[in-house]
């Protein structure tokens, strides 16, 4: 059944959240002294690709109503899982090699996404199928840049100054696989879904062009020219401020409609906010990165982490909501751990 499997895939999340968590605190309190690089990946990675990716495809397996997926979810945690320790290993080749089948993964849950859309006719699909199919189109683009990153150094080479494979990978999954996968997730959870407006449709491709113009350009800054180089990022993080806002209006009669006396609910309309503040931050991130003109030193590694952090309670939120996993009363201590964990993260970096 839908609900199983996706219980099952929150519950492999959650394993790999416990290292998240424990990374992110003992990078923040500095317990065991300054951790080192391969480290710091690993604690990047199993959040972003790690138990947010897990919970997205419990949430998308839920969302899409599949059935019969519990080998599938335990091969991509068992990948899932293989791909992060490889991180901390230091090991190029364990990388290289957990990276392809990773990217395996990630390929198969956007063509279960993508198929299911199809049965259904894409011109019939609600705005929170659409926004995760687009979510997880971002994520496979993005991974394919950061696997192949990985392959590059596991055969002995450089990674290249130009294109920037680094900076695009992490654009793309975190201006906009994130975005639109929580932005997606909140709708459904809030409004139940089900309907497909004119608006819905504006604020799924400006979120969606908004990721890939902000990926593009830095992928290909050296040949864009210094003017073009620094415009585009901008331009990309204005077309998703205003995708934001016009989710936040759209659901913001939802949010603002939930009882605080109504359990993991009321998380989910605090998240409607924290949606906004993400993309704020964002903005002020891309701004420093193009007054930094070129030296990251100038960039707050804290402010990136904060946006990041930000999405992640949201897809906490989201886990928290489904009484697949757990009663209301744990739904909230998870989202309270995870809240916690991604302030730490944030602080910590």
């Amino acid at each position: 059944m839908a609900k199983a499997d996706a219980r099952s895939a929150f519950q492999y999340g959650l394993a790999i959240f416990t290292l998240t968590a424990l990374l992110g605190l003992a990078n923040a309190t500095q317990l065991f002294g300054a951790l080192d690089r391969n480290t710091l990946l690993t604690h990047l990675h199993s959040g972003t690709l790690g138990w947010i990716t897990m919970g997205v495809i419990g949430l998308a397996i839920w969302l899409f109503g599949a059935e019969g997926k519990t080998m599938a979810i335990r091969v991509s945690a068992l990948s899932t899982a293989a791909y992060v320790l490889a991180f901390w290993s230091g090991n190029f080749y364990a990388r290289g090699i957990f990276g392809v089948t990773e990217l395996v993964v990630v390929f198969y849950w956007w063509w279960f996404a993508v198929a299911r859309g199809m049965n259904e006719g894409f011109g019939r699909l609600d705005i929170p199928k659409l926004s995760v199919i687009f979510g997880l189109t971002t994520l496979a683009i993005g991974s394919t840049l950061g696997v192949t990153v990985q392959v590059i150094l596991a055969t002995g080479g450089a990674i290249p100054q130009s294109p920037d494979l680094v900076g695009a990978h992490a654009s793309a999954q975190t201006g906009g696989y994130l975005v639109l996968v929580a932005a997606g997730f909140l709708e459904w959870l809030l409004t139940g879904g089900g309907k497909r407006t004119t608006a819905g449709l504006i604020q799924i491709a400006l979120l969606f062009i908004s990721g890939l113009l902000l990926s593009f350009s830095l992928l290909l800054a050296a040949q864009l020219g210094p003017n073009a180089s620094q415009a585009l990022p901008g331009i990309a993080t204005l077309l998703g401020l205003v995708g934001t806002l016009i989710a936040a209006v759209r659901l913001g009669r939802a949010a603002l409609g939930v009882s605080w006396m109504a359990g993991p609910q009321r998380h989910l309309a605090m998240a409607v906010g924290f949606l906004v503040l993400a993309k704020i931050l964002e903005a002020l991130l891309v701004q420093q990165f193009i007054a930094a003109q070129g030296d990251v030193n100038k960039v707050s590694i804290g402010l990136s982490a904060a946006c990041s952090a930000l999405i992640s309670a949201i897809i906490s939120a989201s886990i928290a909501r489904r009484p697949a996993v757990s009663t209301s009363s744990t739904s909230a201590k998870f989202f309270f751990a995870a809240s916690t964990a991604d302030c730490t993260i944030a602080t910590g970096s």
